[in-house]
């Protein structure tokens, strides 16, 4: 369906005015319908990565390619942040419809996915008043509205305390297992990583590269199984500490 083919991205320095090396040799291929996690050390360029894959970042050598020859402009796409980035003076509603070319026509997905998120009985409220797992909640609803080709997930529940990230990955798996699509998911968590992905890409330091490629091979009527989850997250743990020693 996708592959991605980097062969080298560059940022200039300006202090040094020296381009300076972030990406390097970066080749893999995505199925449809696949669930990947990016793991790597914070700085590495996973964000700018995904800036590539989204088509925000054309500065770079390699290919983006998607099945039939298509380019980046031909998907759609559904983007998660870290920040929600919620519009303050919409309603949880108009959030998730901002995306949408004609809303009106789309009024009962909005509402299958308002039910799906646990969203419906505060479709009316601002985001001021949401706490940040209801933003998220919102932010998730509003990527998946536009039917992704590709879904793109940047750390979306970091800094969360402990029962709402757990709760919103149970929610992620519920709501992509009724609307299926790619993800490419960037975390630091390897547990988080464990229980949602079918395959871990583990990158170096910067530059960037690819140095090891697991299948986590959990099937996927059992992730919710946390005993299942901690098993092979403890296999991969020690994959994790030899890759990343300090």
């Amino acid at each position: 369906m996708l592959e991605i083919r980097i062969d080298n991205k560059h940022f200039e320095d300006y202090r040094s005015e020296e381009a300076r090396l972030v990406l390097e040799n970066i080749h893999f291929a995505l199925q449809p319908g696949e669930f990947i996690s990016l793991i790597g050390p914070s700085g590495c360029g996973k964000s700018t990565l995904l800036h590539i894959i989204a088509g925000l970042d054309k500065a770079f050598n390699g290919s983006i390619s998607w099945q039939g020859g298509h380019d980046t402009g031909d998907a759609r796409l559904g983007y998660v942040f870290q920040n929600p980035r919620l519009l303050p003076w919409l309603s949880v509603r108009d959030n998730i419809a901002l995306v949408l070319d004609n809303p009106v026509d789309h009024a009962h997905q909005i509402d299958a996915l308002l039910e799906a998120t646990g969203l419906s009985a505060i479709s009316h409220f601002h985001p001021a008043h949401l706490t940040i797992g209801m933003q998220r909640r919102v932010a998730l609803a509003r990527a998946f509205i536009v039917q992704p080709t590709l879904l793109i997930m940047d750390e979306p529940f970091v800094s969360l305390d402990a029962p709402t990230a757990r709760q919103l990955r149970h929610l992620l798996l519920n709501v992509w297992d009724t609307r299926p699509t790619t993800v490419i998911f960037v975390t630091h968590d390897l547990r988080e990583a464990t229980m949602l992905a079918d395959r871990i890409l583990f990158l170096s330091t910067s530059p960037a590269r690819v140095i090891r490629e697991v299948q986590v091979d959990i099937s996927r009527d059992i992730r919710a199984d946390e005993r299942i989850v901690e098993s092979r997250y403890a296999e991969l743990k020690l994959l994790f500490n030899q890759l990343y020693p300090n």
